[in-house]
């Protein structure tokens, strides 16, 4: 009976350290699932950050490189209009030259008309035989009838001239009203059809950021002009 007590013992004291290796093991495990999941959980958030960084990276780095485009926009604009202001000013220098080299040449025909003209007058009034009164008097009538012609001369030519620049800035504005019409026309063009061709469109039909700005968000944003113009020969 002593000895059958002893082995119940023993094999309780057995069964209560097995239970207890058992719980210590399943707390190792959950100790082990906790920390695998505590270093999941950290390293998920590395990732979060690291990704969050790399946004902030890439939004710094578009708005650098808006800014950059902006910066050089502005200078080429700013470059254009001093190089019209430059263009500008060599065109008024030099239709100042032409205008004084005009009317140092109109002066000088004036001249040679007036000296023809009295000398004609002289000519055919005689005035050589006349006595110096009368020549003084008579010079002095033919100097005013000359420079009544010579007024006359130059109000014709005025006339005609403006009828000229006239004709000129008329012709001028039918061929702005004729561009105009013709622009119109291609813009309702390509607002009929480039949609349907987004993707095909050849380089060159739409010039510029005015002909993208007809359209809306969506197309400015998926449109990426071929390569290719199928207008040159060369790719043909």
């Amino acid at each position: 009976a002593e000895k059958a007590s002893e082995m119940r013992k023993q094999w309780y004291q057995r069964r209560v350290r097995g239970e207890s290796e058992r719980m210590e093991v399943r707390k190792a495990e959950e100790a082990a699932k906790a920390e695998v999941r505590n270093q999941l959980a950290v390293r998920l958030a590395h990732q979060k950050e690291d990704e969050a960084e790399l946004q902030q990276i890439r939004d710094e780095l578009a708005w650098e490189e808006e800014e950059e485009q902006n910066r050089l926009r502005e200078k080429a604009e700013q470059e254009k209009r001093i190089r019209m202001r430059l263009e500008l000013q060599e065109v008024e220098r030099q239709q100042l030259q032409v205008k004084a080299a005009k009317k140092h040449l109109e002066k000088q025909e004036d001249e040679r008309f007036r000296q023809e003209m009295l000398a004609k007058f002289a000519e055919d009034d005689r005035i050589e035989q006349m006595n110096a009164q009368k020549r003084r008097m008579k010079q002095l009538e033919h100097k005013r009838a000359v420079e009544a012609l010579i007024d006359d001369r130059r109000a014709r030519f005025e006339a005609e001239k403006a009828s000229e620049m006239s004709e000129i800035e008329d012709e001028r504005k039918r061929q702005e009203m004729r561009q105009q019409i013709i622009e119109e026309e291609r813009q309702k063009l390509l607002q009929e059809h480039a949609q349907k061709l987004l993707g095909y469109l050849p380089k060159g039909v739409l010039r510029d950021q005015k002909d993208l700005s007809l359209f809306d968000e969506e197309f400015r944003t998926n449109f990426v002009p071929l390569q290719v113009d199928f207008f040159d020969e060369k790719n043909w």
